[in-house]
């Protein structure tokens, strides 16, 4: 005599209880992922700026200043890429060219992928912001303040609000910044605790 397996189906409540518990353990892990990643290239984005005053500092010990970059306290791409990369975003040499203070066209930095956006046509942050605040130590007194030229800027991220280093709490000291060249950038843009500064 032969047995016959009996199979049990899940019920329509056993169903919806396992369909339940792997959508409360997603909702607490998502976010676990998307603040990781977040921190990711917050990171990434510090890094970039640091990468970019080593240049900036490579400049100044090779023609005894710093490079214009900036147009009214943000990275300006055209300038970005002729003073610290020796060439146009064209690739075309900067060498001799009246324009531009880097009259050898030596090569300070390298733009990398992460480094313009997908035109092509403007420098940017590991967020895709193309507003980044740049700020050098005119006097050479290893403080940026006051006494140095241009001022801290807004600068907008991909969200469209602007924010000011000067707007959050002990960013900018009254003393200054001990620092020589600085840059900053909205970050995620959502309000001004996502400021990326490169000297915090």
């Amino acid at each position: 005599m032969a047995r016959h397996a009996h199979l049990r189906a899940f019920t329509l409540i056993e169903l919806l209880t396992v369909i339940a518990i792997i959508a409360i353990l997603a909702a607490i892990i998502l976010p676990t992922f998307g603040g990781a990643r977040q921190a990711a290239i917050r990171a990434q984005t510090k890094t970039q700026f640091g990468q970019w005053a080593a240049a900036m500092e490579l400049y100044r010990q090779e023609y005894g200043f710093y490079p214009n970059i900036a147009v009214n306290g943000k990275v300006d791409t055209t300038k970005f890429a002729a003073e610290l990369t020796g060439r146009s975003l064209a690739g075309t040499p900067v060498a001799g060219n009246p324009a531009y203070a880097n009259r050898l066209g030596l090569r300070f930095y390298t733009l990398g992928a992460d480094d313009i956006d997908v035109q092509g046509t403007s420098v940017v942050d590991a967020f895709g912001n193309t507003e980044i605040g740049v700020r050098v130590d005119t006097n050479r007194d290893g403080v940026i303040n006051a006494a140095d030229i241009g001022s801290w800027v807004s600068v907008s991220g991909t969200t469209g609000e602007r924010f000011a280093p000067t707007e959050l709490e002990s960013a900018v000291p009254p003393a200054g910044v001990r620092a020589r060249v600085v840059f900053y950038s909205a970050g995620a843009g959502r309000d001004r605790h996502d400021l990326i500064l490169s000297w915090q």
